[in-house]
């Protein structure tokens, strides 16, 4: 390893140590309860309480982190990043389930902390992301499943790997998307998805 590397390391673990990698959900729900469901919509919140900042540092300490879309509102483009992620999970759902109870998949995110384009620039991280996901009936507004804490996090590349990743094509969003579809539709029953509860240790907030 050489020293910049190994200076890179020192300097992320003086700011960030080492924490998991978590996949996290409830059990997931039951055909005998979903069978009949048809999802019709999809809503994401990211409410301003949640904490971001502009310090491209290697882990900022704060709530949200995301530079994926370029300069805006961070907090609108979270949301569209999760109801992009709800919708490809009631995709997958709808591939085998469509009833005639319209719902709607509602998530408020509790931690969207992604990289920072130092931290992408260097030796990476981790997408973390948490969200609490709530199924409501969409005429009656009754809520048929939640709230679920759901945790979706994914390693997130650095340096070279994720300029090789940009090349083919999968960026932070997409990768980000895909991560939390597949462990939304895990706890959504579709079997599918095949996500499995548990952590791994590496270097991240």
């Amino acid at each position: 390893m050489s020293k910049t590397l190994l200076m890179a390391v020192a300097v992320a673990l003086g700011l960030s140590g080492c924490v998991s990698v978590n996949t996290n959900f409830p059990t997931p729900l039951r055909e005998d309860l979903t069978y009949n469901w048809n999802v019709v919509g999809v809503e994401a919140t990211a409410p301003h309480t949640l904490t971001t900042t502009d310090r491209n540092g290697q882990a900022p300490n704060v709530d949200i982190i995301w530079y994926g879309d370029g300069p805006g509102d961070v907090y609108a483009q979270v949301e569209g990043v999760i109801e992009e992620a709800l919708q490809a999970a009631a995709d997958r759902m709808q591939t085998s389930i469509k009833g005639s109870r319209n719902v709607i998949l509602r998530a408020e995110v509790t931690q969207f902390h992604s990289l920072t384009p130092r931290a992408r620039g260097n030796i990476g991280g981790i997408h973390n992301t948490d969200l609490i996901l709530t199924v409501v009936d969409a005429n009656t507004r009754e809520v048929l499943a939640g709230p679920a804490a759901i945790e979706a996090d994914l390693k997130a590349y650095g340096g070279a790997a994720a300029r090789e990743s940009e090349a083919r094509g999968e960026t932070m969003r997409s990768r980000i998307v895909e991560r939390v579809s597949l462990v939304v539709a895990e706890y959504l029953g579709v079997p599918i998805a095949e996500v499995e509860v548990g952590s791994v240790r590496m270097l991240g907030r």
